[in-house]
């Protein structure tokens, strides 16, 4: 086989970031071997097939003796062949970086680069002119974000170099402007990490958060008034208060008010974080108190911000947001709008996981389920080993309950191996509780939904509408209802 991570990389490019890639193997800056040209050819030559690994004129063999066809092919050996996709692949490694690193830093990094080359041989006065355009840029910047300050950070940074090097004002070498601006970037990736932080307690099992004397520090420097009080800073603030449940007065409404009015100084990728954190907290709020209005909250929201993009990465769509999607819609009878979602969004516009046309099969199952269409959903379900072991875990749920339906003789054996499945997970316990409570709340409507007068059935659900950590409440509510 030909380079695996060369074909992995070059069958995720678009084909706008294919062409631009062929154009930056053609300059010769870049691609400047004795062997340029047969490096496009073999560029070339992958892209003509598809990138597909299994294409026969893909084979190793078939390539080296395009390549190299007055000599004999051997395998597993190292041949020319192998330092040719090793080229290649470096070259488009470094394609990567220089389109990342042209969209990350951009003209404020263009312009820090002639300064630092005036400053190197004493233009002085092209140095304060190049130092006084990029100072326009960052003060038409519209986001007050960490790269914001970052930037800010480097140019005072470059002119304390300047100042210090050539001394032209002896009484200040912008130190305090240095720290400032280097402070406030410190402010924001420290609460997001923090606050990244504790969102991860409410899954993985983590008993204790580690202290950090200094994210309390910061964090009691964004109160009003103080040096971190800025708008960013703000909404992780709040957003830690919610997420460990220390105060009822902030509300998820006010929060989302406050963001939405501070909407034009916060950049898209964090609005699209922000969103995320809060489609959590609605649902959390949905698991525990199972209400109509907060279910209906949770999909407005959701659907929100399906329609501003916040749900996207380069045009596809992320995996939790496409699962949350389906089955809250699903939850709420929303049965139309969710085909059509599905219809919408093939496993080619999934992201976030190895095997999307799986995890679109598995939301199209639950969609039959929910439409009491058994034997489409069971032939529609794909049972894997999904590198997320959440997913794995809602393909036993819904196996069980189809098996529940249908009346299989296999459901006692499926749930037992869906109980051990749980306990031996690495979710938190809040987590594993979800669905041990699904497991024994089901195995009591077994023993009881034949008798409809008895109090056991009455107390049942009374004990699933109380119970705040459940899956599939409301399936379960009905088994017991009819």
């Amino acid at each position: 086989m030909l380079n695996r991570k060369l074909l992995e990389v070059l069958s995720h490019l678009t084909a706008v970031e294919k062409k631009r890639l062929r154009l930056f193997l053609l300059s010769p800056f870049f691609n400047n071997s004795s062997n340029a040209e047969d490096i496009i050819r073999l560029f070339d030559l992958i892209i003509r097939h598809n990138v597909e690994e299994e294409h026969p004129a893909l084979s190793k063999k078939a390539v080296f003796q395009f390549f190299f066809p007055e000599r004999t092919f051997q395998e597993n050996t190292k041949s020319p062949l192998d330092s040719l996709t090793s080229e290649l692949f470096g070259l488009v490694r470094r394609f990567l970086a220089q389109v990342e690193l042209e969209r990350e830093n951009g003209e404020v990094q263009e312009h820090l680069t002639l300064a630092k080359f005036y400053r190197k041989f004493a233009f002085e006065e092209r140095y304060w002119q190049t130092i006084g355009g990029v100072r326009k840029i960052q003060q038409s910047a519209p986001w007050r974000d960490a790269r914001y300050y970052f930037n800010q950070f480097k140019v005072e940074e470059e002119e304390l170099l300047f100042r210090g090097l050539y001394n032209s004002f002896a009484d200040d070498v912008n130190l305090l402007a240095v720290h400032k601006n280097l402070d406030m970037y410190y402010s924001i990736l420290k609460l997001d990490f923090t606050c990244a932080l504790v969102y991860q307690q409410q899954f993985a099992a983590i008993d204790r958060l580690p202290t950090s004397v200094i994210a309390e520090d910061v964090l009691a420097l964004t109160a009003e008034g103080g040096p971190f009080d800025i708008p960013i800073n703000n909404v992780y603030r709040s957003l830690m208060v919610i997420l460990q449940g220390k105060t009822e007065e902030l509300t998820l409404a006010t929060l989302e008010e406050f963001i939405e009015q501070h909407k034009s100084e916060i950049p898209f990728d964090k609005l699209k974080e922000f969103s995320t954190y809060l489609q959590f907290l609605w649902g959390q709020r949905y698991r525990k108190s199972g209400d109509d209005q907060s279910l209906r909250n949770t999909f407005n929201i959701y659907k929100k911000n399906l329609q501003q993009g916040y749900c996207y990465f380069d045009g596809l769509i992320q995996l939790n947001d496409f699962r949350n999607l389906v089955i809250i819609g699903l939850k709420l009878g929303e049965f139309e709008w969710v085909r059509n979602f599905l219809d919408s969004h093939p496993s080619e516009k999934i992201c976030g996981t190895r095997y999307p046309a799986d995890v679109h099969s598995l939301n199209m199952a639950e969609y039959h389920f929910y439409l009491k269409q058994y034997a489409d959903a069971e032939e529609k379900l794909v049972y894997r080993l999904f590198e997320n072991p959440l997913m794995s875990i809602l393909a036993d749920i819904l196996l069980v309950k189809i098996y529940f339906e249908t009346q299989n003789d296999l459901l006692e054996t499926r749930m037992k191996a869906l109980d051990q499945k749980v306990r031996r997970s690495k979710f938190s316990a809040v987590e594993k509780n979800r669905y041990l409570n699904f497991l024994r709340k089901l195995d009591k409507i077994i023993k009881y939904a034949w008798q409809p007068r008895t109090a056991k059935r009455k107390q049942l659900i009374d004990e699933i509408k109380s119970t705040s950590e459940i899956i599939a409440r409301e399936w379960l509510l009905e088994k017991l209802e009819k």
